[in-house]
């Protein structure tokens, strides 16, 4: 029996693990090419003793500290306080689901040096999301989390410094009101916590919006100065474009009708957040796109 790990896919594994205590097994399927036989792998790395199964949970066996520390892999010693284990297994699925993204590189809170001065008790982020080299401050609100969580969450935004811009993955969207959510940030992103959706947060800046835009407007309007649309004619259209709710556009939006009673806005989106903006911004001129077909994923940044 060969007592090491079988290839690079295994060594990754223990490695993350080593680094964030907990694995759900069913999310080490990211770590492995072939998915069919990820549960066999795992299976053999029991039984070397390199992880052991808690349930549905792995976590490094005696072997598996050992080979972490051998090779000084990032180490941290499982945190059995029932507390805070939630918490840390969601940060390692999130992880994980971003393990192999060419885009997005997530950092886990307990690694953020410089929010060392904040313990896990007084801040509610779980990371950052780094976005084609944009970073993103990153909330969690599960169906567990109750409302007093929640404006937890808002004030823990308010009182941020470094970060302007924010992601709120959230069980529920419905939960959310959008007003509670708006504090003169870069970007506000409130997004449902789906497979699909975090799929979909790997091109959030690869949208070839320049294209959509003349597409639908056939060349007649420009980039925009204002800070309340992305582009505009300087006449009467001022078009905003959405990929996930922005609740600090829809601010802004809000303002301007407000201040402007004569004017209207245009909103570019898709079928499934007309329903969703409509409830905040319901006499806006809706464009329903497609915009899986304006997708560049060959793209790395886009503005």
């Amino acid at each position: 029996m060969n007592y090491f790990p079988n290839g690079n896919e295994e060594i990754s594994l223990i490695k993350f693990i080593a680094k964030y205590q907990y694995l759900n097994v069913n999310d080490a399927k990211y770590f492995f090419n072939t998915q069919k036989y990820y549960r066999k792998r795992i299976t053999g790395l029991v039984k070397k003793k390199y992880l052991r199964r808690t349930k549905q949970t792995l976590i490094l066996d005696e072997l598996g500290i050992e080979y972490a520390k051998l090779f000084n892999f990032e180490y941290n010693k499982v945190n059995r306080n029932q507390k805070y284990y939630s918490r840390l297994l969601y940060i390692s699925a999130l992880a994980a689901f971003f393990h192999k993204s060419d885009t997005v590189k997530f950092t886990p809170s307990f690694c953020l040096k410089d929010k060392e001065m904040f313990t896990i008790k007084a801040r509610r982020f779980i990371g950052v999301l780094e976005i084609n080299g944009i970073d993103y401050l990153a909330y969690h609100i599960s169906k567990e989390h109750d409302n007093r969580y929640v404006t937890s969450v808002i004030y823990d935004i308010q009182k941020e410094k470094k970060y302007r811009n924010i992601i709120v993955l959230v069980n529920d969207i419905n939960r959310i009101n959008i007003n509670d959510f708006s504090f003169g940030m870069n970007k506000v992103l409130i997004i449902e916590d789906t497979n699909t959706n975090r799929e979909k947060l790997k091109y959030l800046h690869s949208i070839n919006w320049s294209e959509l835009i003349q597409t639908i407007y056939k060349n007649k309007v420009f980039l925009s100065e204002y800070n309340f649309c992305d582009y505009t004619d300087n006449k009467n259209k001022y078009i905003t474009s959405f990929y996930f709710i922005d609740t600090e556009k829809i601010a802004k939006i809000k303002y301007f009708l407000r201040e402007n009673k004569n004017k209207n806005a245009d909103i570019v989106c898709s079928k499934e957040l007309k329903e969703q903006i409509r409830k905040e911004l319901p006499n806006c001129n809706y464009s329903i796109v497609d915009l899986e077909e304006y997708i560049d994923k060959e793209r790395n940044i886009y503005d």
